[in-house]
């Protein structure tokens, strides 16, 4: 297509009758680009090509600004967030063939484990891979979202929900802290027990009963440490810290602090009895004002039962891991030298702290909306 300009002299009247200077400039126009089509029905999640076309989307259409490529042949609508955990499963499994298998994190959130965002690092910046079984005959390949495994995998190991293969949650589980390192093991072990997929007797079982694993010291080392009580992954992760690498003696994981008329003090994330050393993780919520003042009374508190308090945050738990290790030691070392006459911590009552020296039992101190089954 060819349109004229007129040059400076040229009056609109002869432009009408057609007369055309020698000096006159031709341009040509671009192709007008189509408006993209909507889907017959609304699209929620990732698609492959051929789901596409039956939906009644082109290869066209899918090539602009309004679609995301998520992988080979995976498109996703661009108002969808590419890494919500949801929409990275549902991407890898619309690649995957028939006889893979989901494991990992994903298989545990694909069975009901939603605190498994597949996010690490501080502030939760990273995204983990997600682990594929196809076993050591099949034929896939590796690839940045995708980490492929390639041992073989009991059949007990394997059950079909929702559609799809993926492995038991022990076996989940037990694979994370295999190939991702005891403290990825604790973590997910921690979120899986506390959605009631499994208890840490099952993982301890099941991890003495392999003997030929790659990966299986850090398997050993993160079973015995797991608790249903973590109320997140970055406790979870303070945790490990405080135990593993910090050397400290296994803390109460949320106990909760009552006293003689049955109040609740606190309800502190980590508690060594013996040494009065408590360790607290602070969010990003804690930065807020409402929830800061409710910490500092919290605090407050604790340390009028003669207890000391070690925070930490997500970059405590990064890259001032290493200060982290000291402040535990010192804070450890400065509980445990105390003065522990003025200590009003007396006995434990399984997961309740009973502080006073007159408590009979937990079921005669503990008041009804505290206990915990």
């Amino acid at each position: 297509m060819v349109v004229h300009i007129p040059g400076p002299t040229e009056s609109l009247p002869q432009m009408a009758l057609g007369r055309h200077p020698r000096w006159s400039r031709p341009v040509r126009v671009g192709r007008v680009p189509r408006r993209p089509r909507q889907p017959t029905r609304p699209v929620t999640g990732p698609v492959t090509l051929a789901d596409a076309e039956r939906l009644g989307v082109t290869r066209y259409e899918l090539s602009t600004a309004r679609w995301t490529r998520l992988g080979r042949g995976v498109r996703l609508p661009a108002h969808l967030p590419a890494s919500d955990p949801d929409n990275r499963i549902a991407a890898v499994l619309a690649g995957l063939p028939s006889w893979a298998v989901l494991g990992g994190w994903a298989a545990l959130r694909w069975q009901g484990v939603p605190a498994l965002d597949g996010r690490t690092g501080p502030g939760g910046r990273d995204l983990l891979p997600i682990m594929v079984h196809a076993g050591p005959r099949r034929h896939l390949r590796d690839r940045a979202s995708v980490l492929v495994d390639r041992s073989t995998i009991p059949a007990a190991d394997v059950v079909k929900v929702r559609g799809v293969w993926v492995t038991r949650p022990v076996r989940a589980v037990f694979d994370e802290a295999c190939r991702r390192g005891a403290e990825e093991g604790v973590v997910v072990g921690d979120a899986a027990w506390r959605a009631g997929k499994l208890t840490g007797p099952e993982v301890e079982a099941y991890v003495a009963s392999q003997s030929r694993t790659r990966g299986l010291p850090a398997a050993r080392v993160a079973a015995p440490l797991l608790s249903p009580h973590a109320k997140s992954a970055p406790e979870s992760r303070l945790r490990y810290v405080w135990v593993v690498e910090a050397g400290l003696p296994v803390p109460l994981v949320n106990p909760l602090l009552v006293d003689d008329d049955g109040e609740v003090v606190g309800e502190p994330d980590l508690l060594d009895v013996d040494a009065a050393t408590v360790g607290e993780y602070d969010g990003s919520q804690h930065r807020e004002l409402r929830q800061h003042t409710s910490d500092n009374v919290r605090e407050e508190g604790f340390e009028g039962l003669n207890l000391t308090v070690v925070r930490a945050t997500a970059l405590d738990l990064w890259p001032h891991r290493a200060q982290l290790l000291g402040r535990l030691r010192d804070g450890w070392q400065r509980g445990d030298r105390r003065d522990r006459s003025r200590d009003p911590v007396r006995r434990t009552a399984s997961d309740v702290i009973v502080c006073a020296a007159t408590a009979a039992s937990r079921d005669e101190k503990a008041p009804e909306r505290y206990k915990r089954s």
